[in-house]
């Protein structure tokens, strides 16, 4: 971003302005004047009432808040556009800058090249803001009459054989946009050209007195934005590694609070695991504020890093005086720019705290109306992070909107960005279908991030998701994206609660009775195991004979257990009812063809 903002700061001015002696309003000096100054330029004209002006520059020319300003303006001649009127009064000014830019540089010349020393000030009146005496070198200018109007001029002198230089013509637009007679005007402008060339000069007068000052502070600037950016740096690492470390500990609890459901809770101690759970949820929403606590902190460190190193450049451009323009521009046009981002921040950390506030309270009460449920924390995780996306991404879009505003974008710009917006909207219709499907899926709660689903012929552990895609880790390791606007029916394998669909084939000569008892049985001490129990949430439900085929007859029972934990509970109960079918004797089914002879 300060790149960007150096970069356009210092581009060339825009050509074709033609200067013309005296900064008057010839025609000749005006033909051809269409094309307006950039935007970044200080002397850039603008509309003033009835008027359009433009400011006088210097390296000199005080430019600050309550300083006097020569303010040159021009009608809107009949006939006459617009951009050729600002193109007019942007050539006065650029004309009357030239002429005190030589007047200043011939003065500074005169300084260099004297026998004798300058004149000696106290330290402090070396400061560039420090109000000075007149410089005794200052040239004294004088109003006169031409053409009947007012004229700021260098008299001749006819020691030095210099003839009279003519710097400003007043005019009556002149006089109407500052609000003074033309008579007042001269005596005001004449002033600060004096105090002008008086600043030159005691800007010479330092640079023969200390040749090195001026490169010694070019060099502390440096090395201020070196150390202000090293100092950022460091604490951004600093913080990302502590956001590091919350992330190991919220991994670490939710992998303890996983191992913790997987024993048995003891008759009586239900409200106790109930106040774990909550307890648990708290920890894990404290771990996840202190993440965001961090994420906000680096945020606002690296923009404070971009401004250290806006500000270093801006110092050093300012202490020599043929940048100085340069660095008053970049100042100007970056000085609101960490201004925007930090708001921009801000702004987004106070949503995310009103949001995810209220999303902890909703997490809180929900783990308390089901405490054996993970839903609750479940999409709490998968909203939180949706809403961080959306929301980072809505204030970066602001941001950026600002900052083009803040960079001259006009309203009519910003209706033609309009119409191409609707048009790349329109182009990108599944774009907006993916978005609204993001949103079905989240307020329909159809799934969320550790959920294991089927959809559009994949399947897998949903890793992540956002408002346009969701990211499934298939069996295999493989990242697999969908868009979410392509998701019309989808199947969850683990939302409250899962089962074990468990079907077995035992052969037509084996006993029936024998091979029921033997599923419900084992399907009852696996329930009772305190290694298994935590899993399994209801009795077995034996269902019994399913189908009858040449294979054999085919016996089917159902589990009921904690989500994603039918898989492991029903490679258990496989292993066991296999010893418990080989000890009775009870055959598997296979299937048979019967061949009959004529």
């Amino acid at each position: 971003m300060a790149v960007l903002a150096l970069m356009l700061v210092l581009v060339n001015p825009a050509s074709g302005f033609v200067w013309a002696a005296g900064g008057g309003t010839n025609s000749s000096a005006e033909a051809g004047l269409s094309a307006r100054k950039h935007w970044w330029d200080l002397d850039r004209a603008r509309p003033c009432g009835r008027f359009w002006c433009s400011v006088v520059v210097s390296p000199h020319i005080p430019l600050g808040p309550g300083e006097p300003r020569i303010r040159l303006a021009v009608p809107v001649a009949d006939g006459a556009s617009v951009q050729d009127s600002a193109a007019r009064v942007e050539a006065r000014s650029t004309a009357v800058a030239t002429s005190l830019r030589e007047l200043a540089s011939q003065l500074e010349a005169s300084v260099r090249s004297a026998p004798t020393p300058p004149p000696s000030l106290g330290a402090g009146l070396w400061l560039d803001r420090q109000q000075k005496p007149r410089h005794p070198l200052t040239p004294s200018l004088a109003i006169a009459t031409k053409n009947n109007s007012p004229v700021i001029v260098l008299p001749a002198d006819a020691a030095n054989n210099t003839p009279l230089v003519t710097l400003i013509t007043l005019t009556e637009p002149d006089s109407i946009a500052n609000g003074l007679d033309t008579k007042a005007l001269a005596q005001r402008w004449k002033g600060i050209l004096e105090r002008t060339l008086s600043e030159a000069l005691w800007g010479a007068s330092f640079d023969r007195r200390f040749p090195w000052a001026r490169a010694t502070m070019v060099t502390l600037a440096a090395a201020f934005g070196a150390a202000g950016v090293l100092a950022c740096s460091r604490a951004v690492r600093r913080r990302r590694q502590r956001v590091l470390a919350l992330g190991r500990e919220l991994i670490a609890l939710q992998q303890s609070r996983s191992r913790a459901e997987e024993h048995n809770t003891l008759p009586g101690e239900e409200s106790k695991a109930d106040a774990a759970d909550v307890q648990a949820l708290r920890q894990v929403q404290q771990l996840e504020r202190d993440q965001r606590h961090h994420a906000l902190a680096i945020k606002l460190i690296r923009v404070l890093r971009i401004a250290v190193l806006v500000m270093a450049v801006i110092l050093a451009l300012f202490v020599l005086p043929g940048t100085r323009l340069f660095a008053l521009a970049l100042l100007r046009q970056s000085a609101w720019i960490p201004v925007i981002w930090l708001a921009m921040i801000v702004l987004e950390g106070l949503l995310s705290w009103s949001l995810v506030r209220r999303l902890n309270q909703w997490a809180e009460q929900a783990q308390l109306a089901e405490p054996n449920s993970r839903r609750p924390q479940q999409r709490l995780g998968t909203n939180l992070g949706v809403i961080k996306g959306t929301i980072g991404v809505g204030t970066t879009l602001l941001g950026l909107y600002l900052t083009l505003l803040l960079f001259g974008l006009t309203p009519e710009i910003l209706a033609g960005a309009g119409i191409v917006a609707v048009a790349v909207g329109f182009l990108a219709r599944g774009l907006v279908e993916d978005l609204i499907g993001g949103v079905r899926i989240l307020t329909a709660d159809l799934y969320a991030v550790g959920d294991s689903i089927a959809a559009n012929g994949h399947a897998g552990l949903v890793e992540g998701m956002n408002l346009l895609y969701t990211q499934l880790r298939g069996g295999g390791g493989e990242l697999i994206s969908l868009p979410n606007g392509a998701i019309r029916e989808c199947e969850n394998r683990s939302k409250d609660w899962a089962r074990v669909n468990f079907e077995v084939d035992i052969a037509w000569r084996s006993d029936l009775a024998r091979a029921c008892a033997l599923l419900e049985a084992v399907a009852t001490q696996l329930a009772a195991d305190p290694e298994w129990s935590a899993l399994i949430l209801e009795e077995p439900q034996l269902l019994g004979v399913e189908q009858l085929d040449q294979s054999g007859v085919r016996l089917k029972l159902w589990i009921k257990t904690q989500p994603l934990k039918q898989w492991g509970v029903a490679r258990e109960y496989r292993r066991r009812l296999k010893l418990a079918f080989d000890e009775a004797g009870i055959e598997p089914g296979i299937p048979q063809r019967l061949s009959r002879q004529a």
